[in-house]
């Protein structure tokens, strides 16, 4: 098994101005990667996985050193503040691994959905990383640390050690998720298996 150091929580297209996914736009990121010290990353966008799916076909292409794990962050239906009710996807091949993102409080709605937790969040230092902790263990997810960067700069400024093979055995089978942006990811990434990457 190998691991690797992967920031799971990035929206450097937003931190670009959003432009088409190309290979300047990609190697810009992949040089942050590569400054951070990470093996790779997940472009997890709000609500939109072409950036992440776009980005990931082209760093397979021409920057094979650095894995870019297509993703979105999501706002789920719910009582509260929104930022209270996101959730990130990761397009594992035929699999997503859903985890919850900058935990504030306890929502076992969202949590009986994901596969894993944030438990520290570099921008949202607010968080409670005890109760995240707490939440990992009572609905037994993977505790993750990322950067929510939304700055090029701020990539890896937490990031987790981790195997592929721990993300692909959480994650489910993609039709078994009710996420319309998983659904429409796999007739993209069909050929696309990043646990056989190892």
């Amino acid at each position: 098994m190998r691991y690797l150091k992967l920031d799971l929580h990035t929206h450097p297209f937003e931190a670009l101005g959003f432009p088409s996914p190309s290979i300047d736009a990609v190697a810009r990121i992949v040089r942050q990667v590569k400054r951070a010290g990470l093996d790779g990353i997940a472009i997890t966008e709000h609500g939109e996985s072409s950036y992440g799916l776009r980005a990931a076909e082209i760093a397979r292409e021409y920057f094979p050193e650095v894995m870019i794990i297509p993703g979105v962050e999501l706002e789920v239906s719910g009582i509260g503040p929104a930022t209270h009710r996101h959730v990130v996807e990761l397009y594992l091949g035929d699999r997503v691994f859903r985890f919850q993102v900058h935990l504030y409080d306890e929502r076992p709605e969202i949590l009986s959905t994901c596969q894993g937790i944030e438990v520290r969040n570099y921008l949202h230092k607010g968080m409670d990383e005890d109760l995240a902790m707490r939440l990992a263990l009572k609905f037994n997810l993977l505790p993750l640390r990322n950067s929510d960067a939304h700055r090029l700069e701020e990539i890896g400024k937490c990031y987790n050690v981790i195997s592929l093979e721990a993300l692909h055995e959480r994650s489910v089978l993609v039709n078994a998720t009710r996420s319309i942006a998983s659904l429409n990811a796999v007739k993209s990434l069909q050929d696309l298996d990043y646990a056989s990457e190892t």
